[in-house]
C-alpha cells in the first residue's frame, strides 16, 4: 500500500491528477479512514474544480481529524469557488483559530471579502497575511486589485510591482498592473507591460497582442496599423481568439465577426461559476403597473446618463413602477441627483454581490429589466444570465447584440433593416423614429457668448469631430487630411484626451503636409459649456466604423450639419439614423469617396452649409427626433407589448411601432 501511495504522490506532484486519484480510490477502498488519502483526494478534487465533491472528502477528512488548520482553508477555497461566502469566512476563520500565523487563510479571507464587497474587511486580512509572510506575493497582487476596485491607482501600481520584484514569473501581476496603467491613462507603461506578458506568458500572446493594438489606438499610435488590424480580422474570422466586444465594435463593420464573438464571449460569461443562482423561469401575478428595472453604472454625467435622464422623468407613473440599479458610487454628481428622483425606487448597488442584484430584483418582482449597459465598462453581464426579471431588454448603452440571455434589442428600421436581423441575438424593438431618446431638458443659451470665449477665430471654417480617439481611425484621418488641403480656411477641432494623443496625430498632419496650426486641441468642459461651445461649430466630421451617438445627438441638435458614413453594423449606423429621422439623409454617404467629396463640397461652399445648417434647425422643430415625450410614450407602447405577449406565453417576436 506504502509503493502504491508514493506512486499517486509522484503521480499528483507531476501534475497527472487523473491518474493519482485512481491510485487513491483504490487505496480507500481497501483503508476507507485513510486519512492522508482523503486529504489528498479532496485535494485533487479541488484542483480538478469538483468543489462539491471536494467539500465532502474535506469534511470527511475533518471528521478524522478536526483541527488540521488546513483542511479549513481547502473547505473555504472550495466554498468561495462555489460562491457560497459565509461557509468560505466560517472555514477560513477556523482555520485561523487553529493557526493564528496562517497566511494564507487571510489573504483568502480578505478575497472573499472582496468578493462581497466588504472592502475594510478585505484590507484587514490582506495586510495581515502580508505581516505574517512579508515576501507573499500572491497577497500584494490581491492588495493590488482591491487598491484599483477602489480607484487608488498609485497605490495598486506599488503593490502589482512588489507582487513582480518578489516573483519575476507572476504573470498574473503583470496583467493587473498593465490593465491599471491603462485605466490610470499611462498608456506607454501598459504597452510595456503586455509587451513583456507576451514573453512571460506565451498562451495568451494574441490577447496581450491584441491589448496593445487596443491602446495604441487609444493614443493613434498607427505604426503597422495595416497589419494588426487585418491580423485581427483573420484570427476572429478563425475563431483562434475572443476578445471584449467592444474592443471589436472600434475597429471593425462586419456585422459576422461581431456576433460570432459575442456568442463566443458569452459563452465564456457563462462559463463562469455563479453558485447556487442559477437562471430560472420567472412567472409573477399580473399587476396594475408593469415594473421596469433600469441596470447601469451610468447614471451619473455620462453620455447615457444625459440621454436618458428626460426619458425616466417622461414615463407614465400610472401605468409603470420604474426601479433604478445603480452599480456606480457618484452620489453628489447632478446627473445622478436628478436621475435618482425620477425613480420610484433608486438602489446604490455598488457593494451589492451579483446575487444581492438578483435577489433585490427577484424579491421586487420586476417585469422587464433593461440592460444600459451591454459588455461596455464596470458593466455587470453576468446578473441577467441569472434572469434578472421574464423580460429583458438590451437598450442603449451598447451598440450591438449581446447574446447574454436577452430577449430585446431596442433599435429602428435605419438601425437594423429587416435583412439584418439574423446578425442579432435578440429580437428588434422597431421605435417609430430615432432609436436615440434626448433630453428636451437641457439647454445651452448663447446669447452671452461669442467665438473669441472659446478662442475661435471667426472667420475660419470650423470643422470638428469630438469623438474619443479609439473611434479615430488612419483611414478617417487621412480623409479628413485631404479635406483641409482641399478646402480653404478650414480648421479641424478635436478634443484633446491625452497628451500622446494630440502628438501623434500633430505629426500624422505634418507628415501629410498639413500646419499643425490647422489642428486645434480643445479642453473638455463642464456639459452646458460644451453644448454652449458646439453652437460656434459650422461641420462635424463623423468617424468609422464607429460613429458619433451621444455627441452626434449634441451636434445636431446644436444645429451642426453633421456628415456620416454608414457602414452595416450598428454602432456605424448611429449618426446616419438621426440623420435620417431628422430627414437630412443629403448628409449620409457610404464610401470613403463621397464623404470626402461631400466634406470638400461644404468646407467651400460656405452659403450651402449655412444654407443646410438653417434647414437642420427647421427640422430639429419639426420633426420628432429630439421630443422626449413621444419618445417615451412610444417606447412605453413597445413595453406594453412584450409584457402582453409574455402572458400570453408568447416566445419573442420583432415589434414594430408605427
Amino acid at each position: 500500500m506504502i509503493e502504491s501511495l508514493n506512486e499517486g504522490i509522484a503521480f499528483h506532484k507531476s501534475g497527472k491528477l487523473n491518474q493519482a486519484k485512481k491510485i487513491y480510490e483504490k487505496i480507500i477502498k481497501k483503508d476507507p479512514n485513510n486519512f492522508k488519502v482523503i486529504n489528498l483526494l479532496g485535494i485533487i478534487s479541488l484542483q480538478l474544480k469538483n468543489y462539491n465533491e471536494a467539500i465532502i472528502l474535506i469534511n470527511k477528512a475533518i471528521s478524522i481529524n478536526p483541527d488540521h488548520h488546513a483542511l479549513y482553508n481547502n473547505l473555504g477555497v472550495s466554498y468561495k469557488e462555489l460562491f457560497e461566502h459565509d461557509n468560505a469566512i466560517k472555514a477560513f476563520n477556523k482555520a485561523i483559530k487553529l493557526n493564528p500565523i496562517y497566511a494564507e487563510a487571510y489573504n483568502n479571507l480578505g478575497i472573499v471579502y472582496k468578493n462581497i464587497n466588504q472592502y475594510d474587511d478585505a484590507y484587514k486580512n490582506y495586510a495581515k497575511s502580508i505581516e505574517l509572510k512579508v515576501n507573499y506575493a500572491e497577497a500584494y497582487n490581491n492588495l493590488g486589485v482591491l487598491y484599483k476596485e477602489l480607484k487608488k491607482y498609485d497605490e495598486a501600481i506599488t503593490v502589482f510591482s512588489k507582487a513582480i520584484e518578489l516573483n519575476r514569473n507572476y504573470y498574473q501581476a503583470y496583467e493587473n498592473r498593465a490593465d491599471t496603467y491603462f485605466v490610470h491613462s499611462r498608456y506607454l507603461l501598459a504597452i510595456e507591460d503586455y509587451s513583456a506578458l507576451k514573453e512571460l506568458n506565451p498562451e495568451k500572446k494574441i490577447l496581450y497582442g491584441i491589448s496593445i493594438f487596443t491602446i495604441k489606438n487609444l493614443v493613434c499610435d498607427w505604426k503597422d496599423y495595416k497589419e494588426e488590424i487585418s491580423n485581427f480580422e483573420e484570427k476572429l474570422k478563425k475563431d483562434e481568439v475572443i476578445i471584449d466586444p467592444i474592443h471589436v465594435l472600434r475597429c471593425l463593420d462586419s456585422l459576422n465577426i461581431i456576433k460570432n464573438n459575442s456568442k463566443k464571449y458569452n459563452k465564456s460569461y457563462n462559463e463562469f461559476n455563479l453558485g447556487n443562482f442559477s437562471k430560472k423561469k420567472l412567472n409573477y401575478k399580473i399587476k396594475e403597473k408593469i415594473k421596469i428595472g433600469y441596470y447601469s453604472a451610468d447614471f451619473r454625467s455620462h453620455p447615457v446618463g444625459h440621454l436618458i435622464s428626460d426619458l425616466l422623468e417622461c414615463h407614465d407613473k400610472k401605468d409603470f413602477e420604474i426601479t433604478g440599479f445603480y452599480f456606480n458610487k457618484y452620489p453628489n454628481d447632478e446627473v445622478t441627483k436628478r436621475i435618482s428622483k425620477a425613480f420610484d425606487k433608486f438602489y446604490y448597488t455598488k457593494k451589492f454581490t451579483n446575487e444581492d442584484i438578483v435577489l433585490k430584483s427577484r424579491n421586487e418582482e420586476v417585469d422587464i429589466a433593461v440592460d444600459l449597459m451591454g459588455y461596455t465598462r464596470n458593466n455587470r453581464t453576468n446578473i441577467f444570465l441569472q434572469q434578472l426579471a421574464p423580460i429583458q431588454v438590451n437598450f442603449l448603452g451598447y451598440p450591438g447584440t449581446t447574446a447574454h440571455n436577452i430577449n430585446y434589442i431596442i433599435a429602428d428600421k435605419y438601425l437594423i433593416p429587416n435583412e439584418n436581423q439574423k446578425f442579432y441575438f435578440e429580437k428588434i424593438i422597431y421605435m417609430p423614429n430615432c432609436y436615440q431618446p434626448s433630453d428636451s431638458k437641457r439647454n445651452a443659451l448663447i446669447e452671452n457668448h461669442n467665438h473669441k470665449d472659446f478662442n475661435f477665430v471667426e472667420s475660419n471654417i470650423k470643422l470638428c469631430c469630438l469623438n474619443e480617439p479609439s473611434k479615430i481611425s488612419p483611414l478617417i484621418f487621412n480623409s479628413w487630411m485631404q479635406i483641409l488641403k482641399k478646402t480653404k480656411n478650414t480648421v479641424l477641432f478635436l478634443l484633446e484626451f491625452n497628451s500622446y494623443f494630440k502628438h501623434n496625430l500633430t505629426n500624422e498632419a505634418t507628415k501629410q503636409g498639413i500646419e499643425p496650426g490647422r489642428l486645434i486641441f480643445l479642453p473638455k468642459l463642464p456639459y452646458e459649456e460644451h453644448l454652449i461651445r458646439f453652437k460656434f461649430f459650422d461641420l462635424f466630421l463623423d468617424t468609422f466604423p464607429y460613429s458619433a451617438h451621444t455627441t452626434a445627438n449634441e451636434a445636431l441638435w446644436s444645429g451642426v450639419p453633421l456628415i456620416s458614413l454608414a457602414g452595416q453594423s450598428f454602432q456605424s449606423r448611429v449618426s446616419s439614423s438621426l440623420l435620417h429621422n431628422l430627414e437630412m439623409d443629403d448628409l449620409i454617404t457610404d464610401n470613403l469617396k463621397d464623404y470626402e467629396e461631400l466634406a470638400i463640397f461644404l468646407g467651400n461652399n460656405l452659403s450651402k452649409l449655412k444654407e443646410i445648417k438653417n434647414k437642420l434647425l427647421n427640422n430639429n422643430k419639426k420633426t420628432n427626433v429630439f421630443n422626449t415625450k413621444i419618445y417615451t410614450s412610444n417606447l412605453e407602447k413597445a413595453y406594453k407589448q412584450i409584457y402582453e405577449a409574455h402572458k400570453k406565453n408568447h416566445k419573442p417576436d420583432h415589434v414594430y411601432l408605427n
